[in-house]
């Protein structure tokens, strides 16, 4: 689903040559990370809630057969969400080599070291990571939208809650504003706004390269696969 999602946004078909990122300062960039970002924060939510459920019940039961198995289970599963990272990289134009495994049955792949690291992404890595990364993103284009658009909801906010910059002028500097102070709110509020959307395409940029750079050091294979 989710490199479905990036080959409709790319508009390449599978298996196609990747295209690579736009630049830096590209506002075609946005879009692309965006996607990139999201789709990867939803595979981690899931890969972690089904990983550390797997881990939790095949580490409790290891006193018994049945642990072992479920152990190497989630480590087969582990593989799967890391093949669909490598994807997503590639869909994001920055492709990387499968690795190649000592084996694909469950009780193989706990001597597997990189099966192990592929569920350390899954779980403990990739999941605050992308948190963070998406948050930032998501935050940093819903403040330009806010900003830029603020005089038009912003008298709707009660005077008595609301503490805004207007209000740091007034309290923190001593700046009178008098009856103007709706009008220096908004335009302090789109200046706000119009500097976090100049900025988006970096931000959302960084945060995509941050995320890609550690999958990649990570998920990423120094061969073909030998083993699928």
């Amino acid at each position: 689903m989710t490199t479905q999602i990036l080959s409709r946004r790319t508009g390449s078909a599978p298996g196609a040559a990747p295209a690579r990122p736009a630049p830096l300062f590209s506002w075609r960039s946005v879009a692309d990370d965006l996607t990139y970002l999201t789709a990867g924060f939803f595979l981690t939510l899931f890969s972690f809630i089904l990983l550390i459920t797997l881990f939790v019940l095949g580490l409790g039961t290891l006193v018994l057969w049945i642990g072992a198995p479920i152990l190497g289970l989630m480590l087969l599963t582990a593989t799967g969400f890391a093949r669909e990272n490598r994807e997503l990289l590639r869909r994001w134009g920055h492709p990387v080599a499968e690795p190649a495994y000592r084996g694909r049955r469950p009780l193989s792949m706990l001597a597997d070291p990189r099966a192990w690291l592929e569920a350390l992404h899954g779980t403990l890595v990739a999941f605050p990571l992308r948190t963070t990364t998406f948050v930032v993103a998501v935050t940093w284009l819903a403040g330009a939208l806010g900003g830029l658009t603020w005089f038009l909801w912003g008298h709707f906010i009660p005077q008595s809650e609301y503490n805004g910059l207007a209000w740091l002028l007034v309290h923190v500097a001593g700046i009178d504003l008098s009856g103007s102070r709706y009008l220096i709110e908004s335009v302090l509020m789109f200046a706000t706004g119009a500097l976090f959307l100049v900025t988006a395409p970096v931000v959302t940029r960084l945060c995509a390269t941050v995320d890609a750079t550690v999958a990649r050091a990570l998920l990423g294979g120094f061969g073909t696969t030998g083993v699928r």
